[in-house]
């Protein structure tokens, strides 16, 4: 059994979820402002990894999450003051900056580096708390930042420059600098001493974060991996949120436990979250469970582990091991969330499941290395875990605003002797500059009229697309049905989009040999003029010494699709005209090509790998591929005639 630590007075007790509203919102809001950097963030390094390399990107981004490492060093020079000033002011600025310009290269590695140092600020601000009112802010700023998003269709609107965008994010900044003023104003509070094994607890924070990033507080995750519509599965993080905020207000939070029990929550939610995310995942319903209950086991785990670094009183040595403790907790971050972010454009030596679930248990291990240093136990209080629990039915707002907000397309009269159709590898819907412009991706799409739409690279929580159901959100923009195809992973694939009635669907996997990225399609049957079309959407692997892969995932495909009459297989084979690849999908196969003759390139690169196909029953005119900057493909678009 766990004591109170020696050198804390029951004077000194923190209660359950202390006064001071403006430190509690300064928290929530930091950590609130700190995920939407890390998210901008993300299709801003996949950028600059298509520019430097994986190799050289990777060196740049560690160094740059290790820039908390540099916060002793600042409270030296500075004090107390001025390392808030820096670490959560700085973060506020960079917010406000990436509103007025739009998220770039610079703002990003700035904004990752401020944020390490608001890291380390945030045990300053909250120092005197107890780890379950640092817990509790923590878990309220995700909550309001889930449901913010959630209103805009998960897109960060950051990225965006509208009127509703602007007063969010001034809303946002001003709370913030507010409760930051009031902070500096108060003074610091007395740091006790700090031993190495009290500062590790601070570490915490960050794969707590990371977690919330990639699986816990992404509604975009639970529709695509739990198969659930996108307020289905906002309901389910509201409700894991609310049910973690009930459990924190209770008092039950910090009783006393072994650390061997912290350890166990720990394997128990990294196991969890493991099982559900990543290339190897199992999905479904039971996502939602895994989500709702990992909330309650993640902020539990936080509010133990900030126990000590954040108490009043005890000895040891000098603060600045606190700082060094958040500054690893920072970097932790990046170990989780950029190998992940790799696997979804490339081959990891292991599964990336193997990301979140160590992230989970070393959130475990890390409270049950500070779980016998915190202070006097408080008492029970069901009617303060009633209220938490109903406060956040706040968190909702951003379920009804998605849902009385949906756009609504006029629909087009259906011809059913044609067909237009476009395949469109998006890259995740960032575009040539890394920038997430989902609205000129839409535009693009629009200008073709399309009936079927063939997409490759749909991000539906990925981080490349920074966490945006992509998907969902060009399908209430488009006002056609959206099928997914998961492939890499639940959060990465490819999908159709169709404004024709969709009589039945599917997806699968292709052959695998190694850890490296999945590849998968998508298909559906739909009803044109009373007759069943079939439409594919597909992605081959790439590179020039994947051929044989290649051709693995064309006799599967073939296999799949069974020589079925009116077909259409669309999408980015990375395959030219006249290769072994091409030829194995049209020579006897009963398929043949869209455009007659050569055509132009379909990337700017000037390779042609984006290709329409169907069968000898269907009649193409039109086709053309149309060059645009928002991707790193140019969509290709053809007439099909439906023959008798």
């Amino acid at each position: 059994m766990t004591t109170t630590h020696p050198g804390t007075r029951h004077q000194d007790a923190p209660a359950i979820v202390p006064q001071g509203p403006a430190r509690l919102t300064l928290i929530a809001i930091t950590v609130a402002v700190l995920a939407q950097v890390l998210r901008l963030s993300a299709p801003q390094f996949d950028h600059l990894a298509g520019s430097l390399g994986n190799a050289a990107a990777v060196a740049v981004i560690s160094a740059v999450f290790l820039a908390g490492m540099a916060a002793p060093a600042l409270r030296a020079a500075t004090g107390p003051a001025g390392l808030l000033l820096t670490g959560v002011g700085g973060l506020l600025a960079v917010r406000l900056l990436a509103q007025l310009l739009s998220p770039q290269l610079w703002l990003a590695l700035l904004g990752t580096a401020i944020g390490m140092i608001a890291v380390v600020a945030l045990y300053e601000a909250a120092r005197g708390l107890s780890g379950v009112g640092f817990a509790t802010a923590t878990v309220a700023g995700l909550g309001a930042d889930t449901t913010l998003r959630m209103a805009f269709g998960t897109w960060d609107p950051v990225w965006r420059s509208g009127l509703a965008e602007w007063a969010l994010c001034l809303l946002v900044v001003g709370l913030g600098g507010a409760a930051l003023a009031r902070e500096l104003r108060s003074g610091p509070v007395a740091a006790p001493g700090i031993s190495w094994r009290d500062a590790l607890g601070a570490a915490a924070f960050g794969p707590f974060l990371a977690l919330q990033i990639l699986v816990l507080s992404s509604p975009a995750f639970v529709a695509s991996s739990g198969w659930q519509s996108l307020t289905v599965a906002h309901l389910a993080v509201a409700t894991g949120q609310g049910l973690a905020l009930a459990f924190l207000a209770s008092g039950l939070a910090v009783r006393a436990v072994p650390g061997g029990v912290c350890v166990l929550g720990g394997t128990v939610l990294g196991v969890g979250v493991g099982a559900v995310a990543g290339a190897y995942a199992i999905s479904g319903t039971v996502v939602v469970g895994i989500v709702i209950c990992g909330q309650v086991l993640a902020a539990w785990l936080l509010a133990v582990a900030c126990r000590a670094p954040l108490r009043r009183a005890g000895q040891g040595g000098p603060v600045w091991r606190i700082d060094v403790g958040a500054a690893l907790g920072g970097f932790l971050i990046a170990a989780v969330l950029l190998p992940y972010q790799l696997s979804a454009v490339g081959a990891l030596p292991f599964p990336n499941n193997v990301l979140p679930g160590l992230a989970g248990i070393g959130l475990g291990a890390l409270a049950a290395i500070a779980a016998a240093r915190g202070g006097p136990l408080p008492a029970r209080a069901p009617l303060r875990a009633l209220v938490g629990g109903a406060a956040a039915l706040v968190l909702l707002a951003g379920t009804l605003l998605f849902t009385v907000t949906n756009p609504k397309a006029e629909p087009r009269a259906a011809d059913p002797a044609r067909l237009r159709v476009l395949t469109y590898n998006i890259h995740h819907g960032v575009n040539a500059a890394g920038k997430l412009d989902l609205d000129a991706l839409a535009a693009v799409i629009e200008r073709q009229r399309a009936d079927v739409v063939l997409l490759q690279e749909v991000g539906r929580g990925s981080l490349v697309s920074g966490t945006t159901d992509v998907g969902v959100w060009l399908s209430r923009r488009l006002g056609m049905h959206l099928i997914w195809g998961p492939a890499a992973d639940g959060q990465f694939g490819n999908a159709i989009l169709t404004s024709r009635r969709v009589l039945s669907s599917g997806s699968a996997r292709m052959p695998k040999g190694d850890w490296s990225q999945i590849r998968g399609y998508v298909w559906a049957r739909l009803d044109v003029g009373g007759r069943p079309v079939y439409v594919w959407s597909t992605h081959l692997d790439g590179g020039a010494d994947r051929a044989a892969a290649r051709q693995r995932e064309i006799a599967a495909l073939l296999r799949a699709w069974g020589g079925a009459p009116r077909t259409i297989i669309g999408g980015d084979m990375n395959s030219e005209p006249g290769s072994a690849e091409m030829s194995r999908f049209l020579d006897g196969t009963g398929l043949r090509a869209s455009a007659l003759g050569d055509y132009a390139p379909t990337t700017p690169a000037g390779k042609k790998v984006d290709w329409i196909l169907g069968t000898d029953d269907l009649v193409f005119s039109d086709h053309g591929v149309h060059p645009s900057k928002t991707s790193d493909h140019y969509p290709v678009a053809v007439t099909v005639r439906i023959g008798q």
